[in-house]
């Protein structure tokens, strides 16, 4: 379970990466592939949103039922909430812009550079606090029920993972690129 949380983390910021680039490169004025980025947020919005924080979720609430409120724990739910909001909001901005509003540059480039922000600050909470504490609080027992617990959220990563999911094949391939 944990391995899992962890790989999807470093694929996450991976992706993040990619956006902090592209954010760069837009405030350097050069122009950018923005269906690259909708794709990058729509996956985080398909996978992350509706898989990898409901997983997250329900492993908390054990540590919660298990141990008591913990104020750091608890609000964790709250913030996949917050994350799920600003990648619906960004895909919505990157949408229109696809679309052909107009919508400032500055503003993209601030609303992307804050989604990173956020993302990453979140991500980073978790590996450094509350992953080490769930660790060191449960037993093989604990493991083996959150696994259960969790199994309705397991999917298949549509992007990172073994199964060839068309929908972000240029957004693969766009990594595979840029990892050679």
């Amino acid at each position: 379970m944990l391995a899992r949380i962890h790989t999807d983390h470093k694929h996450i910021l991976t992706l993040l990466r990619v956006l902090s680039g592209k954010a760069k490169s837009l405030r350097e004025g050069q122009e950018v592939n923005l269906t690259l980025i909708r794709d990058v947020v729509h996956y985080l919005l398909q996978y992350a949103d509706t898989s990898h924080h409901p997983m997250e979720d329900i492993l908390y609430r054990y540590y919660l039922e298990k141990k008591g409120v913990e104020e750091q724990i608890s609000q964790l739910e709250v913030e996949h909430q917050s994350l799920r909001v600003a990648t619906e909001e960004l895909l919505d901005t990157l949408g229109m812009i696809l679309n052909d509003a107009v919508i400032p540059r500055e503003k993209l480039i601030s609303d992307v550079e804050r989604f990173v922000r956020m993302q990453t600050r979140h991500l980073e909470y978790e590996e450094s606090k509350i992953l080490p504490m769930l660790e060191a609080s449960f037993n093989e027992d604990d493991w083996k029920q959150v696994d259960q617990l969790v199994a309705s959220k397991l999917v298949e990563d549509p992007l990172f993972g073994r199964g060839s999911e068309q929908e972000f094949e240029d957004l693969r391939n766009y990594l595979a690129d840029a990892d050679g």
